[in-house]
């Protein structure tokens, strides 16, 4: 609907207008904003009426018609203007043409004048709407594109997949504020389920910003252009914002908050700040819980008792048994869910020297490198991982798999129950060796294992796993540069004295004279 009003001193020629026009019947197109007897009330009536259209005669007291379309072609261009006038006087003429008047109507006109010319302003009015609404159509799908392309790279960012130093230059008006700011706080939230955008109020500007690698993390960025005081209320938000999204999202959420930040350019040590503070929470937490970075608490440690039966989980993925390689991981998280103390970041730590000694495995037997730290993949999986849930999940995907394929080398499949013994001392050489727990995994009686293996063998237990012990040292002190220290360490010796004991025991020489020898030895035979 267009507004439009009637400009003229004769209230009667204003009054027949108004038939006309009403007669003329534009139903919604067209509604009655007011009348003027002169230009100065005309000009009063647009700041208060803003019609789209006027009706104007040119010979009027006070402010003439000349003088009016003058006022509006300079103050109000986009106005459409119909002149109705008594005299086809040619300055008149000249003037309405200047201005750029719809129509020029000399009176008495008919109502199909008048409607013609109002149609023609309707027209006018429809397709500089149409033409405004499609610019601004435009405009937005530019920054919708432009916005959409903006949260990318800022993700990026945040993960540390764009160069830290160099902060993207974006293009989007909302994007482009946020890196004017001065100040600026990371929200981090995780789900097990799905995670929806929150977008209510939160007591400070932020962005929604989707985690580009995987669907159960998302980010929040708070920002405020005060350089003063403005982190605490930053980290309030993120704090609040944190409690209502957990009361909607599935699962149980988790959230970390970062430290301040004065520069996009550190958001990628804001996102390291909020996955410490996410490791930090304990596993056994239920409902939504939130942890805010506090510093200083560095990376997280591994177990100070580790799970004793782990070197069972690892004989049953070497030994191909896929059942029991699954059972072993339940057991193992039901483990770590008996501990209360035990935070995320140290189940982390945990699970990474599994993997770790499973490459080994693998390295062993298909000559797969294995490495000195887990697999990047399983890094990545590991890092996107806040609950432990998903990581028990993820190792009940993976370990089965490599047991499956370790089924086909047959490693303890041996009819001589004694061979797979000795066959599993020499691959565990390094790990702690006892009676009781090679009984435990051949399904033995200890006493009936300990006469077993020395009737088979000759010798007792212990004496040979000293035996491949010692014969693996002699190797590394012929070929390397390593302390002796840990050599014993490498070997499953945590006490070195005994090691040098049992060293010379089956030697008759100490670990450096043997090094000595071999070195002379070899300098010999060049």
């Amino acid at each position: 609907m267009y507004k439009y009003i009637v400009v003229d001193d004769e209230v009667l020629i204003r009054r027949g207008m108004l038939k006309k026009i009403r007669a003329a019947d534009f139903g919604d197109r067209l509604e009655f904003a007011g009348e003027a007897n002169n230009g100065e009330d005309a000009l009063a009536l647009l700041e208060s009426a803003d019609p789209d259209i006027i009706i104007t005669d040119m010979r009027m007291p006070e402010m003439d018609g000349k003088l009016l379309l003058q006022t509006l072609q300079t103050n109000y261009p986009s106005k459409k203007i119909i002149v109705v006038s008594g005299y086809s006087d040619y300055e008149y003429m000249k003037e309405a043409i200047s201005a750029k008047v719809v129509g020029y109507l000399l009176k008495p006109f008919s109502r199909d004048e008048i409607r013609e010319t109002l149609t023609k302003a309707i027209d006018l009015l429809d397709a500089e709407r149409s033409a405004l609404q499609q610019l601004e159509h435009q405009e937005n799908e530019k920054q919708e594109i432009s916005y959409d392309a903006d949260l990318q790279s800022l993700g990026h960012l945040i993960v540390g997949l764009h160069r830290k130093e160099k902060v993207p230059a974006f293009r989007s008006v909302r994007l482009q504020e946020a890196a004017s700011a001065k100040r600026y706080v990371l929200l981090a939230a995780y789900s097990s389920g799905e995670l929806e955008p929150y977008e209510g109020e939160a007591g400070a500007p932020y962005l929604y910003v989707p985690h580009v690698q995987q669907d159960h993390m998302a980010f929040y960025l708070f920002y405020a252009s005060a350089p003063e005081s403005a982190a605490k209320d930053l980290a309030e938000a993120a704090a609040a914002m944190a409690g209502m999204i957990g009361e909607q999202a599935p699962g149980n959420p988790r959230f970390g908050i970062s430290g301040e930040k004065s520069s996009l350019s550190e958001l990628f040590e804001a996102y390291e700040e909020t996955v410490e503070a996410l490791n930090g929470i304990r596993i056994g937490s239920t409902g939504a819980v939130v942890s805010v970075f506090r510093g200083g608490a560095g990376k997280p440690v591994s177990l100070t008792e580790p799970w004793e039966r782990a070197d069972e989980l690892l004989f049953f993925i070497e030994s191909g048994n896929k059942a029991k390689t699954s059972e072993w991981i339940g057991k193992l998280f039901a483990h770590y869910s008996s501990v209360p103390e035990l935070t995320l970041g140290e189940v982390k730590s945990e699970c990474r020297l599994l993997v770790q000694e499973v490459r080994d495995v693998l390295h062993r037997n298909f000559h797969i490198d294995g490495g000195h730290s887990p697999s990047s993949s399983f890094e990545t999986a590991l890092a996107g991982f806040f609950d432990a849930d998903a990581i028990r999940d993820y190792l009940l995907n993976v370990l089965p798999s490599v047991a499956d394929m370790m089924s086909g080398q047959n490693l303890y499949s041996s009819e001589q129950i004694v061979d797979n013994i000795k066959a599993y001392i020499h691959n565990n050489f390094n790990k702690v060796l006892t009676l009781d727990k090679i009984s435990s995994l051949f399904f033995l009686n200890p006493s009936y294992c300990s006469f077993l293996f020395k009737e088979k063998t000759g010798i007792n237990f212990i004496d040979y796993v000293n035996q491949v012990r010692i014969g693996k040292a002699k190797e590394l002190l012929g070929s390397t540069d390593d302390k002796v220290y840990k050599i014993a360490k490498s070997l499953g010796y945590d006490n070195t004295k005994y090691f040098f004991r049992v060293f010379k025991k089956l030697t008759g020489l100490t670990p450096e004279e043997y090094r000595s020898n071999a070195a002379h030895a070899a300098e010999s035979s060049q």
